[in-house]
């Protein structure tokens, strides 16, 4: 690590270092300017003064093209979190603490305040954004012309109209299963088909048990966008959210094969599928598009996610989802047309500071859902999710107690995101924060501290097991209106098992041999075994069920 003092102007050998750092980098820059490729270089830096500027302006001048960014912030509170993130992510603090990193950035800033110069030359090309974050400020738009000057410009106007950064997440979904996906046909305008009916229903649950809070608990606002196409309006129709339908977000334009299965095609019009397959981004469809087509309608939805404050949930259509996420994730444009992104399965993207994408999977199993399990699971949703969209709960912990309606746990109300904190700061093993739904803290918890008792098992991991140990064909949960069942041992073994060498993402603990579980862990787990483990709150409803998902405790096994 490089203190402050290292860029201090009167630091004689630290300029000479980071003299030949510029040329170095201008080097690399220029030999990629040079390739087919390539199309617009930013070179990140901090060219604060107007020595450093007329160097650039001298070596690009009549050989490229170039333009200055400079962005001003007065801001405090913006500038404490940009600093804040940047002792996150930066190589230059790694393993340093958090506050003598603070104040040798700070240290470094005031080092370059002392020679900083703003751009006031108005012979030069550049943008130059004043307190745009703030949603307070202005643009100084000097000398730019032509279409990729004029695109960053208003690149910039719309992103920087988002504000303050907050956590928020976007998520993608196909649509549910249609009924041209049966018989393997492309385009249309089909509805979903029963599958596609079952995903429909369970994926209110699985997302809106993942909306994040804002800074003062508060849940934050979610909108969902869909194309035009039922299909996509079906699967979405049951999201407690405000929804937008835009016809840049239909499916790729199958032309003349529309409705076709691409077997027939290979059959009927060889040609078409030999060259399709030989390059998919550019191939266009005979009187359709071609993936460079989608991409292009797709910049209006693009930008539009850019400058959102709040998080979004599209559902959509394969090919426009393999370009949304290749945008987000930098995917080279060769690569997009293959990206896998499956059917009943919710990708879940965060935004992190460092410009980067935290990605989670959710893969929904509605192949293994008993349709009057879930005919009882929307009926006690219905009933219980009459309350108001957010209300934030103060944290407990469901594996204390006894799980009784007189313990001051055994109700929950409240909507948001699950807080987990550690064990070590609970002294048990798992805190469950504010969650969604209503619900009482049932056997189920019981038997997964018991499991977790008797086993190395994490106890968010056993509990999770349970929950789909439960949704198994002929068990059920204890709550009115259906079978009182509790999930045979075998069927909980199963879904331990499932589990092998998969990782909790909270506990970070493997879970390799869960399949090895005693046959008497602890007395709850001898009376599930006898069948007469006795069912706590059964009036209250779904015992977090979560139909094969983590809605209830918000965790997530990555595949």
């Amino acid at each position: 690590m490089q203190d402050a003092a290292f860029f201090d102007h009167n630091n004689v050998a630290g300029m000479k270092a980071r003299e030949q750092a510029l040329y170095a980098a201008l080097d690399d820059m220029e030999s990629w300017l040079a390739t087919d490729e390539a199309q617009v270089a930013i070179f990140d830096a901090t060219n604060s003064t107007e020595e450093r500027r007329e160097k650039l302006k001298n070596r690009f001048h009549n050989k490229w093209q170039y333009l200055y960014i400079e962005s001003i912030c007065n801001d405090p509170q913006v500038l404490e979190q940009n600093y804040r993130y940047k002792m996150m992510y930066s190589p230059d603090y790694k393993d340093v603490n958090t506050e003598e990193a603070l104040k040798d950035f700070q240290d470094r800033i005031a080092k370059y305040e002392e020679v900083y110069e703003t751009i006031t030359d108005r012979s030069l090309h550049y943008i130059k954004l004043i307190d745009m974050v703030t949603g307070k400020g202005y643009m100084d738009v000097n000398r730019i012309s032509g279409y990729i000057p004029g695109k960053m410009v208003f690149f910039l106007m719309q992103i920087c109209k988002a504000g303050v950064a907050r956590m928020r997440k976007i998520w993608f979904s196909r649509h549910g299963e249609s009924e041209y996906n049966m018989f393997a046909k492309i385009g249309g305008d089909s509805n979903i088909s029963p599958q596609g009916q079952i995903y429909a229903k369970l994926l209110p649950d699985l997302l809106v048990d993942r909306v994040p809070l804002t800074s003062d608990g508060q849940t934050m606002p979610v909108s969902v966008w869909t194309s035009t196409l039922r299909r996509t309006i079906q699967t979405a129709e049951h999201l407690p959210f405000p929804k937008l339908r835009w016809k840049m977000l239909d499916e790729i334009q199958a032309g003349i094969f529309d409705g076709w299965t691409y077997e027939q095609i290979e059959q009927q019009m060889p040609q078409e599928f030999v060259a399709r397959k030989k390059d998919k981004l550019k191939y266009r469809y005979p009187s359709g598009e071609s993936y460079l087509d989608v991409i292009q309608r797709l910049e209006p939805v693009i930008i539009e996610i850019e400058r959102e404050r709040e998080c979004v949930c599209i559902v959509a259509h394969q090919a426009v989802l393999r370009a949304l996420y290749g945008y987000f994730n930098k995917i080279p444009l060769k690569d997009i047309p293959r990206l896998e992104i499956p059917l009943h399965t919710l990708i879940e993207l965060t935004p992190k500071p460092d410009g980067t994408m935290a990605e989670e999977r959710i893969p929904l199993d509605v192949k293994g859902t008993n349709p009057e399990d879930l005919a009882i699971h929307l009926q006690k949703r219905l009933n219980l999710h009459s309350g108001p969209y957010a209300t934030p709960m103060t944290p407990f912990s469901p594996f204390e107690g006894d799980g009784s309606n007189d313990s001051p746990f055994a109700r929950v109300d409240s909507m948001g995101l699950d807080q987990l904190p550690t064990a070590a700061s609970l002294g048990g093993p798992l805190a469950l924060g504010a969650t969604m739904g209503s619900f009482t803290i049932p056997q189920s918890l019981r038997i997964a501290r018991a499991i977790s008792n008797a086993t190395s098992i994490p106890a968010d991991v056993a509990h999770h097991a349970v929950s789909q140990a439960l949704m198994q064909p002929g068990t059920h949960g204890s709550g009115s209106g259906g079978s009182d069942k509790l999930p045979s041992p075998a069927a909980l073994r199963g879904s331990l098992a499932s589990k092998r060498d998969r990782t909790s993402p909270l506990k970070n603990s493997s879970t390799a041999g869960v399949s090895a579980i005693p046959e008497s862990a602890s007395g709850e787990l001898q009376a599930l075994e006898s069948g007469t483990l006795s069912k706590a709150g059964e009036e209250e409803g779904p015992e977090f069920a979560d139909l094969g998902t983590q809605t209830s405790t918000g965790l997530a096994q990555s595949e």
